[in-house]
Order: structure tokens, then C-alpha cells, then sequence
């Protein structure tokens, strides 16, 4: 992470993110994005086939690993949260679990649990949302915002007011093409201690999406 910093910064009035880029925004995410907008209704046909993913399908490193499908009617009744390319699914249930996610391409009968918040970028770049929300700080934010011992959970509306930066288009848009390559550069990395690799992955989304990295040249 040896690339320069932007040349000036203001408080961001929230302790755990520090300073950021003066000309960036804070904004809470409801200002930037919906959650939650579509769901399968009960009327829906008994024998819809869907392609569903739960809580302990998504890993926090590796987003979505793994599928059911089902019958509307044999699936599990917190089948049903709809989500469509571009959206980002956050785990409001066991969310110690850090279960958050990226949808990209996906089935167009792709179904999510209940269990998670979908949220959907209306001002902002899908690419750059999804990093966003699996940086540290907003992950940890999720964490400590839930309530509960052995199941904790939040709500969607406390995911709603958790504060998002919102660089530029055109920044986020760098941003978020710079993540992409740099993590599947690490995500190849063999011999390597997964532990660290993960530390090191996290550290530069954390980077890029608090503008602790000057990106731009990359928007230029």
C-alpha cells in the first residue's frame, strides 16, 4: 500500500474512521442506497424453482460459496429476499458470522434469506458500495450495533444509518476497479498465510474506501 495519500483532510466526526479526504461525503446509507425493495410474496407459484443462499452459504473472504435450490413451496419460509446484479447482501443475523457479499450475475431466480439486508446503490457506484460495506469499519459497526448473545442481530433501518465516505463517481469508480484487481492478485497467492493474505485484503479495502489512498490518477 506505498501510494501517496491525498494532500488534505478533515475530521470525519466519527472516532473509528478518522480523517478523510476533505472533498469527500459521509453520508448515512439510506441517503445512498434502498435495502430490502423486493421479496417473493406468498401468492408466489408453488412449483417457482429458485436458486437460494442463506447465512452459512457466504464466507466474509470469498462472498457467496454455495447454493440450494428449491420449490417455492418446499423452501424454507426465510426464503425470500429478491436481489439483482449490483446489490450487496449484509448479514443482519449471526453477524459476529461477517457474512456480506457482493451480487454480481446473478441467476435471475436468485433467492437470499431474510436474514440478510439487500441493499441496492441508488447514487452510488455498485462496485464501491460493495467494498464499502465489507470494510472494517462498517463491518465492525454491524457487529457492535447488534444486540443478543448467542444470536445477535440487527435491523435493517440501524443498517440504514450507518455512515458510508462517498468519494466522486469518479473516484469510487477507480476505487473500486483498483480493488478488484489487487485482491484477486492476492486472492492467487499460494505459500502464503491465508490469515495474513485476509489481514492484508482488509487493510487495503479499508485504505481505499476511507482515502487513506490518493486514487486520482486512477480516475483520471
Amino acid at each position: 500500500m506505498s501510494r501517496p495519500a491525498y494532500p488534505h483532510y478533515r475530521p470525519s466526526g466519527i472516532e473509528w474512521l478518522g480523517d478523510v479526504p476533505e472533498h469527500w461525503e459521509l453520508r448515512r446509507l439510506k441517503y445512498s442506497a434502498s435495502i430490502n425493495d423486493e421479496a417473493l410474496p406468498e401468492t408466489t407459484d408453488p412449483d417457482y424453482e429458485f436458486v437460494y443462499v442463506d447465512i452459512g452459504s457466504v464466507d466474509a473472504a470469498k462472498g457467496i460459496v454455495a447454493t440450494e435450490t428449491y420449490r417455492f413451496e418446499d423452501a424454507p419460509s426465510r426464503a425470500r429476499r429478491i436481489v439483482r446484479d449490483g446489490d450487496t447482501i449484509v448479514s443482519t443475523v449471526r453477524t459476529y458470522l461477517r457474512a456480506i457479499a457482493p451480487i454480481r450475475d446473478p441467476n435471475d431466480n436468485m433467492i437470499v434469506s431474510t436474514g440478510f439486508a439487500v441493499v441496492r446503490p441508488r447514487k452510488l457506484d455498485s462496485g464501491y458500495l460493495s467494498y464499502a460495506l465489507r470494510s472494517p469499519f462498517f463491518v465492525e459497526t454491524v457487529v457492535s450495533c447488534s444486540t443478543g448473545v448467542s444470536y445477535p442481530a440487527i435491523n435493517a433501518p440501524e443498517v440504514g444509518n450507518i455512515g458510508v465516505t462517498i468519494p466522486p463517481l469518479d473516484e469510487q469508480r477507480a476505487i473500486a476497479a483498483f480493488l478488484d484487481r489487487e485482491t484477486a492478485r492476492i486472492d492467487t497467492l499460494v505459500g502464503k498465510s491465508i490469515e495474513l493474505l485476509r489481514e492484508y485484503r482488509m487493510a487495503l479495502i479499508s485504505a481505499a474506501v476511507t482515502g487513506k489512498i490518493d486514487m486520482r490518477e486512477e480516475a483520471a
